[in-house]
C-alpha cells in the first residue's frame, strides 16, 4: 500500500490481513492512523484506525482523485515530509466530494505540488526580477522564465505567450477566471511533462480532454487578459 502521511510524506508498506479481516482493507479517501514498523523503505503496517468517515467520490471527481494519486506516486520521493501538501490533499479531497467545479481544484493542487517540489516558474516577475507590465507581451520558457517579447520570431519555442495581466492573475491564484484556468492548464501540463519524463499518466485518459482552441502566436498558445479586464 502507498500512504500519504503527514509526518513522513509518501510511505510504502505491506498490509498483512488477519484471517478474520480477509475482506477488510484500509480504503482510499479516508483519514487513518497507522502503526508502522521496519527500518527499510518498505514498512510493515501493523494496524490502521479510521479517524473520520470516508469521502465518497464518483464520476469525474473520482477520476480526478485517481489523477492526483498518480501524480503523488510518480513525483514524491519516499519518506520525506511534505506537510503543506498533505494539508492541501485533504482540502482537495473534501472539496471533490462537494458540488464545485473540478478544474480549479486540480490547478490549485498542482500548483501546491510544484511549489513543494520546486519545479514551478516564477509568474510574478520577469526572469531578471523586473515588475510585470499588464499590457506588455511576454514569452515564458521552462528554463528562462518570463521574458519581454517584442515581435521577433523566437529561436527557442516558448511554452506560451502571455501579457503581464494574465501572468499576474495566475500568480494571484485567480482560479475563477476561465482565461487564467486555460493558461494554468497549458503551463501545468508542460511542467508535469518535464517532471514525469517519457512515461505518460494513465489517469489522464479518464478525464475529459479538450485541447487549447484559442489564439496562437507562432503556433504557440497566446493568452491576453489586458483587453478582457
Amino acid at each position: 500500500m502507498d500512504l500519504l502521511t503527514q509526518e513522513a510524506g509518501l510511505v510504502r508498506g505491506i498490509w498483512r490481513k488477519k484471517s478474520k479481516e480477509a475482506r477488510v482493507s484500509p480504503g482510499s479517501f479516508l483519514l487513518l492512523e497507522f502503526e508502522l514498523s521496519g527500518r527499510s523503505e518498505l514498512k510493515s503496517i501493523r494496524s490502521a484506525e479510521a479517524l473520520e468517515a470516508p469521502v465518497l467520490l464518483q464520476g469525474v471527481a473520482l477520476y480526478s482523485a485517481f489523477y492526483v494519486h498518480e501524480l503523488i506516486e510518480r513525483l514524491l520521493p519516499i519518506g520525506l515530509p511534505f506537510e503543506p501538501l498533505f494539508i492541501l490533499y485533504r482540502w482537495l479531497i473534501s472539496h471533490l466530494g462537494g458540488d464545485v467545479p473540478v478544474a480549479p481544484l486540480l490547478r490549485r493542487f498542482e500548483l501546491g505540488l510544484f511549489e513543494e517540489l520546486g519545479i514551478q516558474v516564477n509568474m510574478g516577475a520577469t526572469s531578471r526580477g523586473d515588475a510585470l507590465q499588464p499590457e506588455q507581451l511576454y514569452q515564458l520558457h521552462q528554463k528562462f522564465g518570463l521574458r519581454p517579447y517584442y515581435g521577433e520570431q523566437p529561436k527557442v519555442k516558448p511554452i506560451v505567450y502571455l501579457d503581464g495581466a494574465a501572468a499576474l492573475a495566475y500568480a494571484e491564484g485567480n482560479w475563477n477566471n476561465r482565461h487564467v484556468l486555460a493558461l494554468a492548464k497549458e503551463l501545468h501540463r508542460a511542467w508535469l511533462d518535464q517532471a514525469l519524463g517519457a512515461k505518460p499518466l494513465k489517469s489522464r485518459s479518464l478525464l475529459p480532454a479538450k485541447p487549447y482552441e484559442g489564439e496562437r502566436l507562432w503556433h504557440v498558445p497566446l493568452f491576453k487578459l489586458s483587453d478582457k479586464l
